[in-house]
């Protein structure tokens, strides 16, 4: 016990040294799957479970989904018990915490009994793992690090298994079932896969049955989870698995695995291509893998465990190389393989095989004195691995884009110099003074990630109210639906590329408070994101959308073969939501609205768009987000409910099937006057129409000829005013920093419609049943499609 306890604390003690900020501030991640994912989930899950209830379905997100059946929530598993009291904010972050030392602390006790290492390579092997590059740039995906905090305790609970198995198994499946508890199901699959190649590169036979065992025993265990997931997975865009290219996407491109596999000062890549063990960490591990092999303890193994970490190092390295290896092009269409996306996750395997590898380097150095021969050996190869993998960081990106050296750059050139120089230096002193130079290697080791950790998302923090306090958006529709018995859902559209009202004040506030360039923009994007009600953050106030964002089990495929009616025609379908920012055009001003039939009949009462798209002249502007389409014959109404004392009606307008045509005529108020043209705006024709001094609520327009109506707004010439005016049964209930839009024709929840349509029940059916609804002749209030 008291090898435990001394070892124990310094990796505690290091967790909190690295992760400084999430520690001993209040500040808070707000980036990426944290913010708009986890957070809201997170908030859903706890309340439930605060009040003894399971979190089962939400209104609030895709138009209603079941929340337990989403594995990725965590809802069984029972450290998230333990921070359920606390905000998302707050428990995620404690919680991070706790997985990321409890990793280093699995990892340490891996080294110490399948490498039958020392506590000071065991320290390194942890280290390297807990504090490295994969482990920490996973912490902002707070499931899939929990996922990964138990891959070494497994593959320990695995190894005495073997051993054991009438003593660990039980504790091997028990353990595996908390794996999968814990929401990243992909992760629970690359651990398998690991265990595996573990398995048969040490004892085949009784490998294999200890896993299959174990798998058994978690199966059960995990059956509250996994009934309502599977129920959910054959109706998810995953039932029939993913297509290859779908499998490959975002494979680890050899163009940035320099820039991933050693660390970074001035910034870092994707956070998914992220595994750098450090300098010091990788020549370490070439030790490991290039020394003579040391007589293991354990005498019943096939192959040694130099040999064994090794080939499960290099297998997680090629898998994460996905679609750039042709091997991956058959395993992509296996089941199992075939579910996932993001074969760079393989980088777990990686990572911990090469903090091993590490571990087994110093440890060789500790008990054999290496010839000097044999150190030049080591020292030439680590100088090559290390020299190539810099070199693609220049070389390599140069092939697609350019990267200038700047002074920022440099330092990290300059840090990968200092680096070597203090692993050729401590390996030099422990070939002088032997064991007792092995802690100098080791807090060079950790210095070196502790400083490379800087550029990391969680030492760019916001302060806490970035996720707590409302924007005058969510405050306006928490007003409008707080008593409504069906309160409508919510369809943002927007790119994030409006500049808060507030931004000086903001910006001054941050700069006050220290915050990085990095955290500042961070905090805008939160600040965007509140005000668009963008991603999930309807289900943190309690709103109803008609969008979400997720990729694992949801949405349902019936969700994503539906959004192929609000899309438009070109565009693929979204199998993870984002509608709000896939119908964000610049070609459609903005906003490529859906079709009015699918909007009321989806209960769709508030649109939500940016404002950078209106059109200015001679101070007046014109509300371009809402066109109407005028054709001859017909009608259209612009109207706002405010009356508005007016001069002028300024139309803005575009021939729709020529480039020239007869202007849209003003019926309502009446007038004699035809449309003056004014300029071209944007490709537009601004026309005004001169009318007597009058109290005006709306205007109905005609046309001869077919044009798109794109704006109308009122202007009293006598005093410079203007009101914009938006088609009905539109009407903008806000203007802020964006615009939000009441739609007045929304159906009812319950309707009685006079027909049905019926198609069969497949795939082929659905898409006929999209065919039928497209049609512009078919009405939800008239008729219903029935597959089946």
């Amino acid at each position: 016990m008291r090898t435990w306890i001394v070892p124990a604390l310094i990796l505690v003690g290091f967790t909190l040294i690295v992760f400084h900020q999430l520690a001993f501030t209040d500040w808070i991640m707000a980036r990426g799957d944290t913010y708009i994912y986890h957070y809201p989930y997170w908030g859903a899950r706890n309340t439930a479970l605060l009040d003894g209830r399971l979190p089962l379905w939400s209104p609030e997100l895709f138009m209603g989904v079941p929340l337990l059946a989403n594995s990725q929530i965590g809802t069984f598993y029972p450290p998230n018990w333990l921070v359920a009291p606390l905000d998302p904010p707050n428990a995620v972050r404690i919680s991070a915490l706790m997985h990321v030392a409890w990793a280093a602390l699995g990892t340490y006790a891996l080294a110490r009994r399948a490498l039958t290492v020392g506590v000071i390579p065991a320290l390194l092997a942890a280290t390297l793992f807990a504090f490295g590059g994969y482990l920490s740039a996973h912490v902002e995906q707070i499931n899939q690090l929990h996922g990964l905090a138990w891959l070494p305790w497994l593959f320990l609970l695995f190894d005495a298994a073997l051993a054991r198995p009438r003593r660990w198994l039980l504790i091997l499946g028990g353990v595996f079932a908390l794996q999968f508890f814990s929401g990243h199901t992909q992760t629970v699959f690359i651990t398998a896969v690991g265990l595996g190649i573990y398995a048969l590169l040490t004892r085949p036979i009784r490998g294999v049955l200890t896993l299959i065992s174990a798998g058994g025993i978690a199966l059960l265990l995990a059956l509250p989870q996994i009934v309502p997931t599977l129920e959910l997975t054959s109706v998810s865009n995953r039932s029939g698995g993913l297509t290859p290219a779908q499998a490959t996407a975002f494979s680890l491109s050899p163009l940035v695995v320099g820039r991933g596999l050693l660390p970074s000062y001035n910034g870092v890549v994707f956070s998914e291509y992220i595994a750098y063990l450090g300098v010091i960490g990788v020549g370490l591990a070439v030790v490991g893998a290039l020394s003579p092999q040391i007589r293991s303890a354990n005498t019943t193994r096939r192959l040694s465990p130099r040999v064994v970490w090794l080939i499960i190092t290099l297998i997680g390295l090629a898998l994460a190389f996905g679609l750039y290896n042709p091997l991956y092009w058959t395993l992509a269409s296996l089941p199992g393989f075939n579910l996932f996306r993001v074969p760079a996750r393989w980088l777990a395997l990686f990572a911990l095989g090469g903090a091993l590898l590490a571990a087994l380097g110093l440890h060789t150095l500790m008990i054999r004195r290496l010839s000097w021969r044999m150190l030049g050996l080591h020292l030439l190869v680590i100088a090559a691995l290390i020299g190539g993998l810099a070199a693609s960081n220049r070389l390599l990106p140069l092939l697609t884009e350019p990267i200038p050296m700047t002074p920022a750059a440099a330092i990290t050139g300059g840090g990968w110099l200092v680096a070597a120089l203090a692993l050729i230096g401590g390996l030099l002193l422990i070939r002088r003074f032997g064991a007792r130079a092995a802690p100098l290697l080791l807090a060079a080791a950790g210095l070196e990630l502790l400083l490379a950790s800087g550029v990391q998302q969680f030492n760019h923090l916001v302060p806490p109210d970035m996720y707590h306090a409302r924007r005058f958006t969510i405050s306006q529709l928490r007003a409008y639906t707080a008593d409504a018995i069906t309160p409508g859902r919510v369809l943002s559209i927007s790119d994030l590329l409006f500049d808060p009202g507030d931004r000086a004040a903001l910006e001054a506030r941050f700069a006050a408070l220290g915050l990085s360039a990095e955290a500042r923009a961070h905090a805008f994007d939160t600040i965007k994101l509140r005000e668009t009600v963008g991603a999930n953050l309807a289900l943190t106030w309690g709103l109803h959308s008609l969008d979400g964002f997720d990729g694992g089990v949801l949405p349902t495929a019936h969700y994503t073969a539906f959004t192929a009616l609000l899309l438009p025609p070109d565009t693929l379908r979204t199998i993870d939501g984002r509608l709000r920012e896939i119908l964000a055009r610049p070609e459609c001003r903005g906003a490529c609205l859906p079709d009015r039939r699918w909007l009321d009949l989806t209960g769709t009462r508030y649109l939500i768009t940016d404002k950078i798209f209106d059109l200015w002249h001679a101070d007046i502007a014109y509300d371009t987000q809402i066109p109407a389409a005028l054709i001859p014959g017909e009608a259209v109404t612009f109207a706002d409910p405010v009356p508005f004392t007016a001069t002028d009606v300024m139309v803005l307008y575009r021939c729709a099937e020529a480039e020239t045509c007869a202007p849209p005529r003003l019926t309502d108020p009446p007038t004699e006057s035809a449309a003056a043209p004014v300029t071209m705006l944007d490709g537009y024709t601004l026309a005004a129409f001169q009318i007597p001094p009058q109290s005006l609520g709306a205007v109905t327009l005609t046309a001869a000829e077919p044009v798109t109506i794109r704006a109308v707004t009122l202007a009293d010439a006598r005093v410079d005013a203007f009101r914009q005016l938006t088609p009905a049964p539109w009407h903008r209930v806000l203007s802020s920093d964006i615009k939000i839009y009441a739609n007045g024709s929304v159906l009812p929840r319950a309707l009685v419609v006079p027909a049905a349509q019926f198609v069969p029940d497949t795939a082929l059916g659905t898409e006929s049943a999209l065919t039928l609804m497209r049609d512009p002749a078919f009405s939800p209030a008239q008729t219903v499609v029935i597959a089946g």
